[in-house]
């Protein structure tokens, strides 16, 4: 009795067994879920310059933003300035800044982040940054009324004054400004709540891959109970 005992546990084990594959999928899917819940984002780099009385000047702009913004939302730009060169009498720039521009047909939006009065100077092979430039989207300023979208184009722009080290010279002057390219984006003026779109979208993102993990356990449970069973051996004759 107690060997087909221990045969039918021995069964379940093997049962439960065959369910693992299942759970090992669910697992491996999650991060893949995530992933595909994570919003899109458009990066580069835009190579911005100048041709001085005195000298050259060549800087790197490296951007960031989603590829998708709503009305009702602000836009967020990462931007990062990294000097590539100075030569001839160009030692350093100062009073640098960075200006995001949104083109949206006849429409522009604008958001600027600028150094400190107290800033170091920047010489080549310096950064500055990563900052956010944040850009407020309303029906109004992209003239998008609801239900419609739009694309949108986005450009950077750097503003900064140089200093020449020379002993005739030993001044600042002011750098023309720099506008280089970013990419697009589709910018969108839903019919439904912005924050009841958020908030519904977000929360079944962040629940739907430990749903599919309940899921492959449940399938799990209820595989192993309905699996049929092995019936006993009957007993040996008494002798």
């Amino acid at each position: 009795m107690l060997r087909n005992e221990k045969d039918s546990r021995g069964h379940r084990r093997t049962r439960l067994w065959r369910f693992v594959p299942a759970l090992v999928a669910a697992i491996l899917l999650i991060p893949a879920l995530g992933a595909h819940a994570e919003v899109q984002v458009t990066s580069g780099t835009a190579q911005l310059g100048n041709t001085l009385q005195y000298g050259n000047t060549s800087y790197s702009v490296k951007y960031s933003y989603p590829s998708t913004a709503e009305v009702g939302s602000n836009l967020t730009i990462t931007v990062t300035l990294h000097v590539n060169s100075l030569t001839g009498l160009v030692e350093y720039i100062t009073n640098y800044g960075l200006v995001a521009e949104v083109f949206i047909g006849s429409q522009v939006l604008q958001g600027s982040f600028s150094s400190t009065q107290n800033s170091t100077f920047l010489y080549p092979g310096s950064s500055w940054g990563p900052y956010n430039i944040t850009i407020p989207l309303t029906a109004n300023n992209t003239g998008l009324a609801k239900g419609n979208s739009a694309n949108a184009t986005l450009s950077v722009t750097l503003q900064d004054n140089v200093f020449y080290a020379a002993p005739q010279l030993n001044v600042y002057v002011t750098e023309p400004a720099m506008q280089g390219v970013a990419g697009g984006l589709l910018i969108q003026n839903p019919v439904t709540s912005t924050s009841t779109s958020t908030t519904t979208s977000s929360t079944g993102q962040t629940y739907l891959p430990y749903l599919v993990l309940v899921a492959a356990g449940a399938v799990m449970m209820v595989g192993a109970a309905l699996w049929p069973r092995r019936p006993r051996p009957a007993p040996a004759p008494k002798s």
